[in-house]
């Protein structure tokens, strides 16, 4: 036995399975002998008689740890479920690290068997027993890496391994592979590196740093990645042109890939030869020759036999014949190609993928039954997915395309093109929260989304999140996109800034608009409006003029260049914006919009009649114009027709409910003197509209009239925190706070007074009267005199002024003044 077991130990398995034969024919109870003989027979491959020997052994000593163990690795590959249970009673039997291999075998049939829980629990117990050993490091990262998606925890055991041998060059590549998973590139591409100089005979490891620097679009060092495999092994690639063209195609030398399949197909003119050159020849765009080459495999298929066979072999040339012709936008020829190989292969998703899309660029609703088809063959067919949203999006089925991209999320996560379409889709179907969630999301993904952010700054402004859609416009212009881009976010952002409002920079977007597009009046005229509301009316003028000389019968340039014309207030201005306004309705007699404006105009030059015709012309043309008739109103009110003017605006009110048309009723009715009335149209505006300041102003004037004080105060002030630079309201609610006696505030009022009117008499002489009451008739004196020079005829103003300084003791002066007023007074009695 020792004897045997001596040569056993020196590899020497002959002689020793005769000296185990010889101590088993003397004592065939002997299980250590079956045993080593077993080991023996199956170092020299005598499986079956070593699968004997070691069932003997376990009959003669069934806790034989190891003879469980060996059977097991014989039985691993023949007979997976019986190596299972020799190497699960192998550990039941012994679980110390002696045995740790049988942990090791079992974890490999696991893996083997795709039960990737029990594979790891193995190679965890493995560890446990022996930190040293990197298999199971490796084993459980390929598990992790490849079939468990958990790409961090595979990257960390297999620097655990590295960490035990550095010197492990299967390691490097396992966690490049991983770090690849995860886009660390750089990392990827250090692993390789060393990787390499390990084993720096190795090809297929500089074709790996090839691709992974390519993604990098490092594609000089890729391509030389290449070259040092060429020459690194010159003789073996000059033998196998194939490989040699792949690794061109991968290098992006299309030519030189094209010319190693011709020397190929010189020598070995097959279909599969051909349809690799066709492929090689669409990559490099030369869309023609690929199909010439397609059609010469198809050829040659048909040549060796009467008719196509049905494979896949066939079908895929068809469907790539297919390919060149939509690249070449010829889709009736295209289509055809597809149902071939259709016909040929009658499972081929991609085939009637494609020519679904065909059918839909041809505007054929049959294209649906396509995509339908390739998802029951392929249900993961993510483009399927994609181009039927496309098709219900198209029809407005904007449910049903949304439906889709759902789906095709399900299948790509992260896919950019599918967030940014479902949110398209989302806006279309005026869902706009949820269409700015994708949208974000697209952005989340691809930083610079173009379309995403322009989108996005659509939706924002859709729900009245201006801040957010300016700040989406601003990111646009800085990420510098195509001039139609810039076009359309200036003009976009010029009507956001006039929905707020805000007219200065909503000029100078339109402005900036126009220099892309300097031939467009639509933009002119919006610039015109905006420097008119901003109260430029001769850069409005300049603007219309341009619109007219862009388009000389735009109706709308005319009637808003006459309103600009008539904000100067200059009696030449009004005759001119007359003349636009008159050749605003010769263009159109019934633009209702010319003839209000030309109304005001006859109404600020006194011809009343003629201004009260053309308001009547409007309303005859739309009886539902409401401006018409309030423009009526204002005419009747100056004609003294008090009572026309109340039914005009009663009959705008009919209309619509505004708090300007509530307003002027009110004043209408204050003009009757019906105040209960008037006041109740001031409320009724101000609960229509709380920010319109005229109502609060012309309330607290009937407040003021009725002695209301106190409230008066109040109403004037409001309409002051609406509108500050109401010269009106400042002055009543000076002389409201002077009557109140709050002295201090009627004082900052009447100086808030002079400061937005310095040439009003009405201001000096009511402050004189404050400081007359406070006896401070000096200052009061100096008001009083400045209000006369500045409206000299007053006699009143004469006649206070004697009063004050019949106070300061100047009596000459006082009776001068005295004796002024009433010479004025006779000369207005006599008139």
């Amino acid at each position: 036995m020792k004897h045997g077991i001596h040569f056993f130990d020196r590899s020497i398995f002959t002689t020793a399975i005769q000296d185990f034969t010889a101590v088993i024919k003397e004592d065939p109870m002997n299980a250590q002998a079956r045993l080593y003989r077993g080991r023996a027979y199956a170092k020299q491959q005598q499986y079956r008689s070593a699968v004997e020997d070691l069932s003997a052994a376990l009959h003669l000593d069934p806790f034989c740890w190891l003879a469980f163990y060996c059977r097991g690795c014989i039985l691993r590959h023949v007979d997976p479920k019986r190596a299972l249970q020799d190497f699960s009673v192998s550990v039941l039997i012994n679980d110390t690290r002696e045995n740790f291999s049988s942990f090791l075998h079992r974890g490999v049939i696991y893996a083997e068997q795709c039960q990737w829980s029990f594979a790891i629990c193995d190679f965890e117990s493995v560890l446990a027993l022996d930190r040293s050993v990197t298999f199971a490091y490796l084993s459980i990262g390929l598990i992790m890496l490849l079939h468990l998606d958990q790409y961090y925890k595979a990257i960390q055991l297999f620097t655990d391994a590295i960490e035990v041998d550095p010197l492990d060059v299967q390691a490097y590549i396992c966690r490049a592979q991983a770090y690849h998973k995860i886009h660390n590139l750089q990392d990827a591409v250090r692993d390789i590196n060393r990787a390499i100089h390990l084993y720096p005979n190795k090809s297929q490891l500089y074709i790996l740093r090839g691709k992974y620097l390519m993604e990098m679009k490092k594609y000089e060092l890729s391509s030389l990645c290449i070259h040092q495999v060429s020459e690194m092994d010159e003789e073996s690639f000059k033998s196998q042109p194939v490989q040699r063209a792949l690794i061109q195609s991968f290098c992006q030398n299309h030519n030189k890939a094209i010319e190693c399949m011709c020397e190929v197909i010189a020598n070995q003119p097959e279909p599969s030869m051909y349809v690799f050159l066709g492929k090689i020849q669409m990559k490099a765009k030369k869309t023609k020759e690929a199909m010439e080459s397609f059609k010469r495999a198809t050829k040659l298929l048909i040549a060796s036999g009467r008719t196509l066979p049905n494979t896949f072999e066939t079908a895929e040339m068809y469907y790539l014949i297919g390919l060149c012709y939509m690249e070449q936008v010829h889709l009736f020829q295209a289509c055809d190609a597809f149902s071939t190989a259709i016909r040929l292969h009658s499972s081929y998703p991609d085939a009637f993928y494609q020519r679904g899309l065909c059918r839909m660029k041809l505007g054929q609703a049959k294209c649906i039954q396509d995509f339908n088809r390739t998802l029951a063959l392929c249900p993961s067919h993510f483009q399927a997915y994609m181009s039927r949203a496309v098709y219900y999006g198209s029809k407005g089925r904007y449910s049903k395309a949304i439906l889709n991209c759902n789906e095709a999320l399900k299948i790509n996560p992260n896919s950019v093109r599918a967030y940014f379409y479902r949110g398209l889709l989302k806006y279309q179907n005026k869902t706009y929260k949820v269409a700015i969630e994708d949208l974000s999301k697209t952005i989340d993904l691809n930083k610079s989304c173009i379309l995403a952010y322009y989108n996005r700054a659509v939706s924002y402004h859709q729900i009245k999140d201006f801040r957010k859609a300016l700040k989406d416009y601003g990111i646009l212009l800085l990420l510098e996109p195509s001039k139609e881009i810039v076009f359309k976010v200036l003009i976009n952002r010029g009507l956001l800034y006039v929905e707020l409002g805000d007219y200065s920079n909503a000029c100078e977007d339109f402005k900036a608009a126009a220099l892309h597009s300097p031939f467009d009046s639509q933009i002119f005229q919006a610039i015109g409006i905006c420097y008119h509301r901003i109260n430029e009316f001769e850069e409005a003028v300049r603007s219309f003029n341009q619109v007219l000389k862009l388009d000389p019968l735009s109706v709308d340039a005319y009637v808003e260049r006459g309103n600009s014309y008539m904000e100067n207030g200059q009696e030449p201005d009004r005759k001119q914006a007359q003349k636009d306004f008159l050749k605003a309705l010769h263009l159109n007699p019934k633009c209702v919009k010319a003839r209000i404006c030309l109304g005001y105009n006859l109404q600020a030059l006194g011809k009343f009649q003629k201004a009260w015709n053309q308001f009547t012309i409007a309303v005859d043309i739309d009886p539902t114009c409401h401006a018409a008739y309030d423009g009526r109103a204002s005419v009747c009110l100056r004609m003294g027709e008090t009572f026309a003017a109340f039914q005009d605006t009663n009959a705008a009110l009919k209309l619509t409910t505004t708090a300007a048309l509530l307003t002027n009723r009110g004043i209408i009715n204050q003009f009757m003197g019906h105040l209960s009335c008037a006041m109740r149209d001031y409320q009724n505006a101000i609960s229509v509209d709380p920010n319109y300041a005229l109502a609060y102003f012309n309330a607290g004037n009937i407040y003021f009239c009725n002695r209301q004080f106190s409230q008066a105060l109040d109403y004037y002030s409001k309409a002051l925190q609406l509108e500050p630079r109401n010269e009106s309201a400042v002055m009543n609610r000076a002389i409201t706070n002077t009557i109140l006696k709050n002295i201090k505030e009627a004082e900052e009022d009447f100086e808030k007074a002079v400061s937005l009117c310095p040439f009003s008499a009405a201001v000096y002489f009511n402050r004189a009267i404050l400081y007359y009451g406070l006896k401070q008739y000096e200052l009061a004196e100096k008001d009083i005199s400045t209000a006369l020079s500045i409206q000299p005829n007053d006699a009143l103003m004469y006649k206070f002024r004697s009063d004050i300084r019949a106070k300061l003791g100047f009596r000459k002066e006082a009776l001068d003044d005295y004796k002024q007023a009433i010479s004025i007074q006779e000369q207005i009695n006599s008139m």
